[in-house]
Parts: C-alpha cells; structure tokens; sequence
C-alpha cells in the first residue's frame, strides 16, 4: 500500500524467390571401409579442440513482448541459450506489420501508440529478464531498406478532392532519411527503376543508397539549424517526420563522456577511428552530429546494442547492401556492449545474416570471425575483430530438398556435405571437417521461400541440433492470429506442451550430449560419387551417436558394425524416447540399449518416419539421475494447462515463491542401472552416478563461502556455476589408494541460498550434475556429459515499491486541467495490478483500504510494462492525497 501526496497546478497543461541448385555429392577418400561404412580412424583432427554444440537459438515470432518476457521461464526450462526476435522498429504499413518495412527506426513504441510488439519499455525488460535466464537477444537488423511508402505515395484523407492529398515527400518522408532532395530526386535512395541485388527494389521496399554522402543531422533537436534534415511540412499518415525535438537527443551518443579510439586495421600500421557510447545515465546528453544515411543505419545499431541491451542481430537481406558496410557494422558494435563477462572481457557483439543463396563461396564473403576469443573481448583490446556469420542456406536447401514427402528421392549423400561449415576446412566437401566454426543451420523460417520447407522436419532438426556449431528453432506463437500471409507457420513444439515434447527433447540432448568431435560413421554407397542412402549415421566423438532414416514407409532400418570411439562394453542409452514409444517402434524393434563391442562397434536400428515423422534415434552415454527439492517455498506461480489456443503464448513452466531471506538448494542423485541387451539384466552404471554438481543462479552470482565465481571463464562448461560448498557427497567417489570408487551411488548436495542479495522477481536456478568421466580416476576421458535440474524462482521478501510518474492532463486534450492521468510506476518491476484512489477519507485503515481494491474498484489500467494509470475527471486546484493498491503474483 503506497499513499502520496499531490500538488495539482491548474494552470498547467516478403516474399523471395529461392535461388536454389541440386548438389553435386562429394565425398572425401582418406578413411577406411568396413561393409559400407564410413569412418575415420586417427583424424587428423583428433589434435583439434573438441567440437561443441551452443545451446540452440529460438526464432520466436508473432508475440507481444510481454508474452516473451512472461515465456523466458519455459526457454530456461527447455533450454535454449539465444532468441531471434523481429524487427522492433515502427513499422512503415501499420501497426500490424511484422515489421521488415520499417518506418521509424528509433522508434520502439511507447505507451499508447505501441508496435504490434509493444513498447521500448517491455523490450527493454524482455532483454533484462532473458539475460537472467542465459538467453542472449538478437533482433533483425534492416540495413537495407525502409518501409514500401515512395514518392509516388499519397495520403488523400478518404476523399476524391485531390486538394486535399498530401504526399509522403510533404509528411517528412522516413524518419532520419530524406525521401528526395534538390538535385537528387531519390534523396538516399535508390531510384524505383533502378535493379540489382544492391540497387533493386526487394519485394518493393524502399531501396537505401548506402554508398551516398548527403550530410545532414538526420534526428534534428534545434529547430532552425542549417544543417538539419529537411522536415516534414505537412502531417500526413498521422505522422510528421523530421521536425526537431530536443528529445532527439537520446539517440546519439555523448562525446562528453570521452570516445575510445579504435585500430581498425589489424595489418601493419594504424588507421585509427573514434567511437563514442550513449549516455543510459543521462540520455539528453546526447551530441547531434553530421552523417550519412549509411551512419544513421550504423548509429541505430550501436544504440540498440548499448541502450537496449540486445546481444546482436539477425542482418536481412544481407547480401542486399555493400560488404563495406558490413565492415562498418564491425566497427559500430565492437566492444560496445555494456555486459561483462565474470573474467572481465567484453561480452562480443553476434550477428548472422541472409545471405539467400546456395553457393557457399558466395556466402563465405559475407562471414568474418577474427576475434581473438569470440567469448569475450580484452577490454584493452582496441583492434577491431568481426563476429559475423550466415545462415546455412546451401544446408536448408539440400534438406529441403532431399527430407521430402518422397523417400526414394531422400539421398543423405546431397546433404552430408551441404552445410557452410565444412567450407572454411581444409579440402572443403569432406564432411568429417564439421566442427561448427560457421554457419547458422535452420530448417524452418518465416520467409515465404520459393519452394517450401523439408517435409522431414523432425529428422531434419535431429540432425542439425546434434551438429557441431549454432542450429536453431522457429515457433510462430500466432498471439496476432491464425492463418496470416506472413509469417510462415513455424515447428508448434518449439517449447513444447499441447503439440508434444519432440523438439525439446531434442533441444535438451544437444545440451547434455552436444560435445565431441564430428565423426560421420555410416552413410550407404560410401564411397560412389553417385550413391544413395536413406540412412545416415553420425557420432559426436565418445558422447552420443546419431541415426537418422529419410524413408517414409514403416520399416526399421539397421546397420550393423557401426564404429564408435566408445570404449568396448559401454552400454549406450537411447536418448529420444523413440525406441521406448509403441507409436514410433510398434515391434520392439529399436533397442533401448546397446552395448559397445570390443571392436568400438554398436549396431544402430533407425525408424522410418512412417505416419510419426520421428525417423532417428540417438544412443548416448546416461547421464545422473535425480531430484532437485527447494526449502521454504510458501507458494507456487503454477504454469498454465497447454491447450491449441494458447501453445504460443502460455508459460508452461511453475515458478516458486520464496518469502524467507533464505532457501537451500537440495539435490539428490541416485544409483543408475541399465539394462544390458546382452542378458537383458540390469547392470550398474557407476560412472552415470555422477562425481560432482554445481549451481548457479542466472548469469551466475557468489553462493557459496568461496570468494568470487568459481568458474569465470566464457565457454567453459561451468561457466558461471559454484560449487556446493554447506553438502557435497558425489555418488561416485574415486579413492586414490585403491583406485577404485568407492562412492554409495547416492549423491547429495546442498547449498544455502541468502535471498536479501537477490532482487525483487524472477530468478533461474540451475544444478548441473555431471557423469563422471576423468581418465585419471578411471573415467572413460569423453567430454562432458551431464543433467540439469532447473527451478524458476520468484523472490517475494518484500512489499512491493511504487512511485507516481505524472499527474498530467489527459494526452487527448492537454488543455483541460481539471482532467488528468495518474500514472504509477511499479518501482522494483513486481506489480501486476494496480488500484489508484485519490481523496480517501482519512480515517479508513490500510485495510479497509485494501478491501475496496479487493472489491474491484478503482482497478488502473496497464500503462506501459511497469506502470499503470488512472483518469480523474473534474479535479479542483489544491493539494490531492494518492493511495495505491500495488499486487504482485
């Protein structure tokens, strides 16, 4: 309850055609042939670094931002590491775009005039709480283009008297951007006649001239200045663009706060550039400069990376504007972001663009990967590196092409050597040079692409989620409606719930098992440059082997005497489910184990994908089992019961309340047994009994007794994880005397957790158990392999803090100031309803006071994100009391 007082003044007032060509199977020739089977024994990259699978990156399209916000719980869960989000800008054809024909840039709606997304605010909080939960934001970036509005567009009012039409020219045009100019009628445009892929007109969109030098202050805040834009004279559109606002001045950066000077050359000799950051502290501090429409373009995404916050973008239509500015964005962002790693390094700036083409030397020009570490950059570091990829397009095609309805047609040969990755390699088409240093593989997309999507979806995620490198996952939440034009229908269990758990299963063993060099092991007709294959077999080195199947009938396939780098007598675990569901193996065809023989062989069953589409199984090594428990929770947020109408935009996921200035942290692992498909009796899984844990909460944060993060390196895979420190009891234990284990098989850690350091909200808990698998204490020496227990948090300790923002008159008639808004900010992010009174008797207690909101009344509406407002009609001058009702979850 929050009461305040008042003093009330009443004098105050796209569619793209697909360009797209069958590939040639190649193969490489220095491995050996056993039966049909493709292996490497003694790599040459058995020197190299392990390949490693990034959690995988969710697409995440058609949904308010508040509805992502809220969702952040269920991509924690789930696991993703990264979103994609669409473009945030004001949209140029309405308020219902999806937004790639931007209009305003820097505008990222506010209170009352929202994007279809919402506000600058909840985008602002959805990268805040997605951070929380380790998932980084990239956003489209549009360098390319504006919105479809030209010169030739018009705005006649809904009346035939053309005296009263008023052009897009007289309106001010695009924000930032001049529509025409003297002596250049196409101002920073490309002519509407003019093509090419970096001249033409894509899909209609107002083309930008990025190589041209009209020198303006394109966001003008003095009004009169020579050197302004020119502005809109006439407002058309409901809009009038380019007139001066001294609040412009937000969107540049401040030259007070002292530029850093950058080498933008790392050959020999120096050719330096200064960069100045924005002021988040003081943002009107901002210094309006002189600048090209190309500088503007780079300016917004230096500022969408420091003031926002996001981790990078998404860049469309990437081979549509110059490679120069490529470079230039290079510049604009590196180490611009304000996140810290735990060691201190800058947090890089990621992008990946569309690059809508099948040749992987074409696509090649468009990667640039030169930073020292791509995890972190020296913040004494000033020589500029890139941190660009592309999205797999000479992949998706051959998986488009190649998983369809039709399986005599699906030849794994036009896919194994497909991928952007295996380009940038030594002897480029032999696949075992998949490591995962480039390329973005995506099987689905929200483009309207000339020739659709793999019909195999399922397999075709199989088999890019357990690939090295970065894969990722498209979900249309269909928040705006079933059945639009654009965007495309995305993979519905994304995030699992009413349309099942197929991909987050998939998602979840790319975390536990996505480690290991890339060993292709099986492909049929090996080594005929004509072959063909249904079947294809992947390991990813002593961690998990892949089999996938692109038939379309009922059979099971198997292939026996596949190798594996598995020691002999390993027994391997199906990790999918597959093999265990009567739907996808009515027979009991598919072993749920397999054992490693003592030749490093397993034989592999694979389901066809029938009327399942489940046509792969993945056997890997087991991981613990357990349960994860949390002391003094007084409640629980519990996620919503999934259903067809809310699949996209429901939280699933049970968040726990805790009230107490502290909780423990529990976590009970416990003896694991397998069953050996030699006997078909069980046998004890030692190793899967786990030799420790760790846990973090968040980005990780102090837990224990231990100074600082235990595990501050970037990319390592306890990175940001404490060890338990109050229990620690491993159910393997190795005793150096006997060298043996010596551990019960039952594992039990706890760590007490003191909540008067967290804030007020949501926080993500992680316990990390890992198998155990040290060569020097009698593992096995793979990497590692474990299980996450997750719990989201909701710390209550407090009441909720708010604050009043304004007491204005009303936005619509400014004039009046008997009519006004109080608009209440919630000020630690907690509320999700408030009632506002004003004038309460003064004798009515707390109580009473919280009983009328109870009762309904006064109840405000949402404002923005974290603040809500109230109307009061008829207000006399003087000094008024304010009494706000504030509820959390």
């Amino acid at each position: 309850l929050m009461r305040n007082y008042l003093a009330m003044n009443t004098t105050q007032p796209t569619t793209r055609d697909t360009l797209c060509r069958r590939w040639k199977c190649v193969v490489g020739w220095h491995a050996l042939v056993v039966l049909g089977v493709l292996w490497a024994a003694g790599d040459s990259r058995s020197a190299i670094a392990e390949d490693t699978s990034a959690p995988a990156l969710l697409q995440m399209f058609e949904a308010e931002w508040d509805t992502i916000t809220d969702r952040q719980v269920d991509l924690f869960y789930t696991g993703y590491g990264a979103m994609w989000l669409p473009p945030p800008s004001r949209a140029d054809s309405g308020d219902q775009s999806v937004g790639y024909d931007v209009y305003d840039r820097f505008d990222l709606g506010r209170a009352r005039k929202e994007t279809l997304y919402g506000t600058e605010a909840s985008l602002k909080s959805l990268v805040d709480t997605a951070h929380a939960a380790n998932v980084k934001v990239y956003t489209d970036l549009i360098l390319n283009h504006a919105g479809f509005s030209d010169l030739t567009t018009v705005d006649d009012y809904g009346t035939p008297d053309p005296n009263d039409d008023v052009s897009f020219a007289e309106s001010g045009g695009y924000p930032g951007l001049a529509i025409t100019l003297p002596g250049d009628i196409d101002g920073d445009f490309h002519g509407a006649f003019e093509g090419g892929d970096l001249n033409g007109r894509l899909a209609g969109l107002a083309d930008i001239a990025q190589e041209k030098n009209h020198q303006f202050i394109r966001q003008p805040i003095a009004p009169g200045n020579p050197d302004n834009i020119p502005a809109g004279t006439q407002g058309a559109f409901g809009r009038l663009a380019n007139v001066p606002d001294v609040g412009n001045a937000r969107f540049y950066p401040d030259q007070g706060l002292g530029g850093t000077q950058f080498d933008v050359d790392p050959g020999p000799g120096e050719f330096l550039i200064t960069r100045y950051d924005f002021n988040n502290n003081t943002p009107l501090a901002g210094d309006p400069v002189l600048e090209t429409a190309e500088q503007l373009l780079l300016r917004h995404a230096q500022w969408m990376v420091q003031t926002i916050g996001v981790d990078g973008f998404r860049l469309d239509a990437a081979k549509h504007f110059p490679i120069n500015t490529h470079t230039l964005l290079d510049q604009a962002v590196f180490r611009a972001s304000n996140q810290l790693n735990h060691d201190g390094t800058v947090k890089p700036v990621y992008s990946f663009g569309e690059v809508l083409d099948g040749n992987q030397g074409t696509l090649q020009n468009y990667i640039r990967h030169d930073l020292p570490n791509p995890l972190g950059i020296d913040p004494g570091n000033n020589t500029v590196g890139g941190n660009r990829d592309v999205l797999d397009f000479p992949l998706f095609f051959a998986l488009r092409n190649n998983l369809t309805g039709n399986g005599f047609a699906n030849n794994w040969h036009c896919i194994r050597g497909a991928s952007q990755d295996s380009f940038d390699r030594p002897g480029g088409s032999e696949v075992w040079h998949t490591d995962g240093s480039q390329g973005v593989s995506f099987v689905d997309s929200h483009d309207n692409l000339s020739g659709g999507f793999p019909y195999l979806k399922n397999v075709a995620y199989a088999y890019t989620l357990m690939r090295p490198g970065n894969a990722l996952v498209y979900l249309n939440a269909k928040e705006f409606g079933e059945g639009r034009d654009f965007p495309n229908d995305g993979k519905d269990d994304a995030l699992g719930g009413f349309h099942g758990e197929t991909i987050t299963t998939l998602v979840d063993i790319r975390n536990t098992h996505g480690r290991g060099s890339f060993h292709e092991r099986w492909v049929d007709d090996a080594f005929d440059p004509n072959g063909f294959s249904n079947i294809y077999i992947y390991e990813r080195s002593n961690s998990a082997v892949v089999g996938l199947n692109s038939r379309n009938d009922s059979v099971v396939e198997t292939r026996n005497g596949v190798q594996t780098n598995f020691a002999s007598g390993t027994i391997l675990v199906e990790l999918t489910g597959n093999a265990a569901d009567p739907t996808v193996d009515p027979n009991g065809d598919i072993p749920e184990t397999v054992k490693v023989n003592g030749s490093g062989q397993i034989n592999v069953s694979i389901p066809s994908n029938g009327a399942h589409g489940r046509g792969y199984v993945i056997y890997g090594v087991a991981p613990p089992q357990g349960s994860l428990s949390l002391t003094n929770v007084a409640s629980m947020l519990a996620g919503a019961t999934p259903g067809a109408a809310n699949n996209g935009t429901a939280r699933l996921g049970d968040i726990d309340v805790i009230r107490s200035d502290s909780f423990a942290v529990q976590l009970s692992t416990t003896p694991v047994s397998l069953i050996d498909p030699d006997t078909q009796l069980p046998v004890r899984d030692f190793h899967a009994d786990g030799d420790t844990a760790l846990v973090r909460i968040d980005e990780g944060m102090d837990l224990n007794t231990q100074a600082g993060i235990d595990n501050p390196t970037p990319g390592d895979i306890a990175y940001g994880f404490e060890s338990f420190t109050d229990t620690r009891t491993p159910g393997f234990i190795y005793d150096p005397n006997s060298g043996t284990n010596v551990g019960s098989g039952t594992g039990t850690y706890s760590q007490t957790i003191d909540t008067t350091g967290l804030s007020e909200g949501r926080h993500f808990l992680t316990v990390r158990a890992f198998r155990h698998r040290d060569a020097g204490t009698g593992g096995d020496g793979g990497p590692a392999v474990f299980t996450d227990f997750k719990q989201a948090v909701y710390i209550d300790r407090l009441p909720p803090e708010a604050a009043v923002v304004t007491f204005d008159p009303f936005e619509t008639n400014p004039g009046n100031a008997a009519n006004r808004d109080l608009i209440v900010e919630s000020v630690d992010k907690t509320a999700d309803n408030m009632h506002i009174f004003l004038d309460l008797p003064a004798g009515l207690t707390d109580a009473q006071v919280i009983a009328l909101a109870l009762g309904g009344q006064q109840d405000a509406g949402q404002y923005d994100v974290d603040s809500w407002i109230y109307g009061f009609i008829g207000m006399t001058t003087g000094n008024h009391a304010a009494t706000v009702v504030t509820f959390e979850p």
